[in-house]
């Protein structure tokens, strides 16, 4: 289902619930403002899918994994299995783009990094830069009803990457003072 804030409190308000999920490390008010308003311009679109009842692991499979967000972990394992990922194609604390996703689903045409829990804003956009999705397992992981939320390029998107692109060559062709003396 997609989810289509109206208002940037709505917004802000799926930010910190989605990404932020209560955890104050993740606190970036600048870049939660940021996301909000990609969300209301479309530049990117959120889905909630509800997550099938799974059946977990035992602790023979869980030390692969690693030490936190078990569980979290599992599920996405499940979905990118789902989605046609075979085991060898999942990493778990993988480096990506400079940062370490929980799970990394990487098949020759499709990589998905997947965020187990809170995490900070900025991963979503840094990974949105370079692939097509991002998916984030909330950490109300139940097997009742949990949910996971898709982040997607979205119909802006293109727009957005023209917009960024034309402000960085305008910034180019600032002269400062200290250029001059950069050269010597």
């Amino acid at each position: 289902m997609k989810i289509n804030p109206k208002t940037l409190e709505q917004a802000l308000d799926l930010v910190y619930k989605v990404l932020n999920q209560g955890d104050s490390r993740y606190n970036d008010s600048e870049s939660e403002i940021f996301l909000a308003n990609c969300f209301l311009e479309k530049v990117i679109s959120l889905e909630k899918r509800k997550i099938p009842k799974i059946t977990l692991q035992g602790k023979e499979v869980l030390w692969k994994i690693g030490n936190v967000q078990k569980e979290e972990k599992q599920v996405a394992k499940y979905l990118l299995n789902k989605e046609g990922f075979n085991d060898e194609e999942i990493f778990f604390e993988r480096m990506f783009l400079g940062s370490r996703p929980d799970v990394l689903g990487e098949k020759e045409n499709r990589i998905i990094p997947i965020e187990c829990c809170s995490c900070r804003v900025t991963k979503i956009l840094d990974y949105l830069s370079e692939v097509e999705e991002v998916w984030v397992i909330t950490r109300a992981f139940s097997n009742e009803e949990s949910y996971w939320f898709i982040f997607k390029k979205g119909s802006n998107w293109k727009k957005f990457l023209d917009f960024q692109k034309n402000k960085l060559e305008e910034l180019k062709k600032i002269k400062y003072p200290f250029d001059e003396l950069m050269k010597k």
